[in-house]
């Protein structure tokens, strides 16, 4: 069989259905391969969308994002989608087509040669898990069950291939042995004696909180977590990229914490003894920048930390147990060791949750309520929460409809909120949520975007109408980029280079109910606020591909319960 072959036989056995990417001549041999062994091939018109929906896919079914692109342009595009995903930790699968590889020492047309011959793959060094450039079809044995171990195991991440043209089309002999050549790993528990420090040192404090992560959601540990929270009677707060691991409608549930944190999350983790930190690395935006007595206060708090990655054991706080292991394992470790143990006779933790988060909601209601316009977003959010059914899947880019919605949209099941956390890319949610959808045909995505974010990948849409996938994105259109309007007017008294225009002021965007048209979608404008309910149950009964844009305000900031020191120097402006 043909190298091209080979390698689609290796995903084949590896249980991929879906690939993603966009064509071009280096890499359509396996494009071709992966058809004739019925795996579908997702075509995007740019490869930073195809990288999304292949990361999304990958965040709500948990199968392997497989991505597969053109050489040198394919491969640049593709990069922000890519490093977007490794920095969330989704593994995922690059294979890139290159240039024949005997020509490589002849810097032939479009390949990448100023430093090395042919060397599209070092882009991709400071951000991937492992290059390989795989110059011999032979080679290909060893690489592909390399490369999925890489991937999936351990901390995951992106693993690029970089194929040349004549080695997808050489002929190999060798067995398909991927799954073979595997080990099949059990789940890694940390030591028992760190496990039954960690139940000491949490069933003995006053006033503990578990802060969950992304670690949780990978592990599909959200049980566990459950199980523990209720069994030890300990508050939950989560990060942003843990947010759904967790139900936020329980007696329990703070919210996220952080720079954009609830303030029940965010006062409650300040004032706590032991956080029991479990899958996160402790963000930067998921702790106020790390300043002390904002979001956390370490020391005097002691830390439980598990991980399974043990560069994140450690790296911001001190920790007194620290466990490399499974977060899932581990867990129910645990929860094996507190149930040998007398219960805890301190005071019980719901009642002082439930009225913090009474206090949070007062706060935000008047903006949640208010009836001006263009409609605030903050009772944009409050609608969408109530109007969506509780395993719906929101998907989003950045600004309000990011941390806006991670404050202050519920998230009950797993796997309901995609976001991009660690690169926080404008421009993730079109095609994210194409992919969100294709992984979770069931249940009802929702994409939410910001004008600025949708027109930079605005051409994802084609996709969804191509293959007939019904996600209601819901548009914030606010005419300009509004979180850096409120840094330029906050902090400079100036709104340049945030808001569209035309010439003469005027606010400036295209007919975006024309614009959905144009694709073959639905579309539909709201800009009476009383307009919105109605307006969000027809979208959502609707079924097709559908774009609802919805006036919003540009000029509210938003509200910020925690820190970030990016102010400390932009406060000043430049005067």
């Amino acid at each position: 069989m043909t190298g091209a072959m080979y390698i689609a036989e290796c995903l084949k056995q590896e249980g991929v259905t879906k690939v993603f990417g966009q064509c071009g001549h280096t890499n359509y041999a396996l494009i071709d391969a992966c058809h004739r062994l019925g795996i579908q091939y997702v075509s995007f018109r740019h490869e930073q969308m195809a990288a999304h929906a292949a990361d999304a896919y990958f965040r709500v079914s948990h199968k392997l994002a497989v991505l597969n692109v053109h050489l040198s342009p394919g491969l640049t595009n593709a990069l922000t989608g890519v490093v977007t995903a490794a920095a969330d930790s989704t593994p995922m699968l690059v294979f890139a087509g290159n240039t024949q590889s005997y020509h490589h020492a002849r810097e032939p047309h479009q390949g990448i040669r100023f430093h090395a011959d042919a060397s599209q793959g070092d882009i991709y060094r400071p951000f991937c898990k492992r290059v390989w450039r795989v110059d011999d079809v032979n080679l290909l044995p060893d690489v592909m069950p390399r490369a999925l171990n890489v991937a999936q195991t351990g901390r995951p991440g992106a693993v690029l291939i970089d194929v040349p043209m004549d080695v997808f089309s050489a002929k190999t002999s060798s067995p398909v042995v991927t799954v073979a050549r595997r080990p099949e790993y059990v789940r890694c528990v940390g030591p028992h004696d760190g496990i039954a420090e960690a139940a000491e040192v949490l069933a003995t404090a006053t006033k503990p909180i578990i802060f969950a992560g992304n670690g949780v959601l990978l592990s599909e540990a959200t049980e566990e977590l459950r199980e523990l929270a209720e069994l030890a009677d300990v508050p939950v707060a989560t990060t942003l990229m843990g947010k759904g691991a967790f139900p936020e409608d329980h007696p329990l549930a703070l919210g996220m914490a952080g720079i954009w944190g609830t303030r029940a999350a965010n006062e409650t983790t300040r004032e706590a003894d032991v956080v029991f930190a479990v899958g996160t690395g402790f963000g930067e935006a998921d702790c106020s920048s790390w300043k002390p007595g904002i979001t956390f206060n370490i020391p005097p708090a002691r830390v439980i930390q598990i991980d399974i990655d043990p560069q994140e054991v450690g790296k911001i706080y001190p920790v007194t147990v620290g466990i490399v292991g499974d977060a899932k394992a581990t867990l129910r470790e645990l929860i094996v060791q507190l149930n040998n143990r007398p219960p805890s006779t301190r005071e019980a933790a719901a009642g002082r949750v439930a009225q913090r988060k009474r206090d949070w909601a007062k706060e935000v209601a008047d903006t949640q309520t208010d009836e001006g316009k263009p409609i605030h977003p903050a009772r944009l959010l409050k609608q969408l929460s109530e109007a969506a059914p509780q395993d719906a899947i929101f998907v989003t880019d950045v600004g309000w409809n990011k941390n806006g919605a991670g404050q202050q949209i519920l998230s009950r099941t797993p796997r309901s909120f995609i976001t991009s956390g660690g690169l926080a890319t404008m421009g993730f949610s079109p095609a994210a949520a194409i992919g969100a959808k294709l992984g979770a045909p069931d249940r009802m995505v929702i994409g939410l975007v910001g004008d600025g974010g949708l027109l930079s990948v605005v051409g994802a849409l084609t996709t969804a109408v191509e293959l007939g996938i019904p996600v209601v994105w819901v548009l914030f259109n606010n005419f300009c980029f509004a979180t850096i309007r409120s840094v330029g007017t906050t902090y400079f008294k100036n709104t340049y280079g945030t808001e569209f225009t035309t010439p003469d002021g005027a606010p400036y965007n295209p007919d975006f109910v024309q614009l959905a048209q144009s694709f073959g979608m639905q579309g539909a404008r709201v800009e009476e606020p009383g307009e919105l309910e109605a307006a969000l149950k027809k979208a959502f009964a609707a079924n097709v591909p559908y774009l609802l844009e919805v006036r919003t305000r540009g000029d509210v900031p938003m509200p910020r319960t925690g820190y970030w020191d990016i102010a400390d120097f932009l406060v000043t402006g430049n005067d």
